[in-house]
């Protein structure tokens, strides 16, 4: 049984060509190559993402952009000839999304697509409030005794928490975040201060530093008796 066939989006490509070689020299074996092809192309600073963009005529596109406002700012360039355009347009904006690349202006958009960070944020919410529930819900045993020693250990580690997931009393918290130094505030009733503004869960206010979903116990830490920062996931 013959293999199915599939659909190549990619026919051609060429990748990280210096930018000298569409002067006057080697423009015709460039022009051969790439005149009237329809694809996205890719532009270099060095080893870095400069622009990305899309074109009917790739050749004609590339010597625009030796004389409009990005000349002089790329040295390097990628090629990629499609076989169809339909997925051109969609393509290039995933790509704006992911590198987000100084020279263009713009974010790409993904019409039709969902985007599902609100959805996720509110879930951590629910799995923190359920979590907290679940904490004050259940009962506390006696604790047992111990040797005067493990004693001692276990009182180093005892956090000004209790093991509780709210705090007694307003508690200070710090993260480290791409090599930046944030604080906030742990308050009782377990919303958290950041900014200014009050995030009705750690993992709110950890979203709202990194931009993205993030696990808020995790992500903060606080400090214990001993004076050293603790994640906060020691007091679940």
């Amino acid at each position: 049984m013959p293999a199915r066939k599939t659909d190549i989006l990619v026919r051609e490509f060429i990748e990280k060509m210096s930018g000298d070689i569409l002067e006057d020299r080697y423009r015709k074996q460039v022009e051969e190559l790439i005149r009237g092809h329809a694809g996205l192309y890719a532009l270099y600073d060095g080893d870095t993402l400069y622009y990305v963009g899309l074109a009917t005529d790739l050749m004609r596109r590339m010597k625009q952009h030796q004389k409009d406002r990005h000349a002089g700012a790329w040295d390097s360039f990628s090629v990629y000839l499609t076989s169809r355009d339909e997925h051109i347009k969609p393509l290039e904006s995933l790509l704006l999304r992911v590198f987000r690349p100084p020279g263009n202006g713009q974010v790409g958009r993904l019409p039709g697509a969902a985007d599902k960070q609100r959805a996720l944020q509110a879930a951590m919410r629910q799995q923190d409030a359920e979590q907290r529930k679940s904490m004050f819900a259940r009962p506390r045993s006696a604790p047992a005794r111990e040797p005067a020693t493990a004693t001692r250990t276990r009182a180093r580690k005892t956090t000004a928490t209790g093991e509780t997931s709210c705090p007694p009393k307003a508690m200070a918290l710090r993260a480290v975040y791409k090599g930046q130094v944030y604080s906030a505030v742990f308050n009782k009733n377990g919303s958290v201060r950041y900014e200014g503004h009050a995030y009705s869960s750690l993992s709110a206010a950890a979203s709202a530093v990194t931009g993205r979903p993030t696990n808020g116990w995790l992500f903060w830490r606080f400090r214990d008796d001993a004076g050293e920062w603790q994640s906060v996931s020691e007091l679940r």
